[in-house]
C-alpha cells in the first residue's frame, strides 16, 4: 500500500479511530527513540521479551451456579 493510499485510508476514518492510530505510532516512535544508543545485546533481550508477549482473550465460562466466597472463612482456615 502506497503512502497516499494509507492517507486516503485514514481521512475516511473517524476521529476517534485516527487519534488511537496517532496514540499508536507516537508510542511506537518513543519506543525507538529509547532504544538509541543500546547495544546489541540489549536489543537482542527486548527484542526477545517482545516476542514471549502476545495478545491473548479471555474466554468467559459458567460455573453453574453463582459463587459466593467468603474472605474471613477462607482466611480462618489457612490460619491467617
Amino acid at each position: 500500500m502506497s503512502t497516499q493510499e494509507v492517507i486516503t485510508e485514514i481521512q475516511s476514518m473517524s476521529l476517534k479511530e485516527r487519534l488511537t492510530i496517532i496514540e499508536a505510532t507516537l508510542k511506537l516512535i518513543t519506543d525507538d527513540i529509547s532504544l538509541l544508543g543500546k547495544s546489541n545485546k540489549e536489543l537482542d533481550y527486548i527484542e526477545k521479551v517482545r516476542q514471549r508477549r502476545r495478545n491473548f482473550t479471555i474466554k468467559p465460562f459458567d460455573l453453574g451456579e453463582d459463587l459466593t466466597v467468603d474472605r474471613d472463612l477462607i482466611y480462618s482456615e489457612r490460619g491467617i
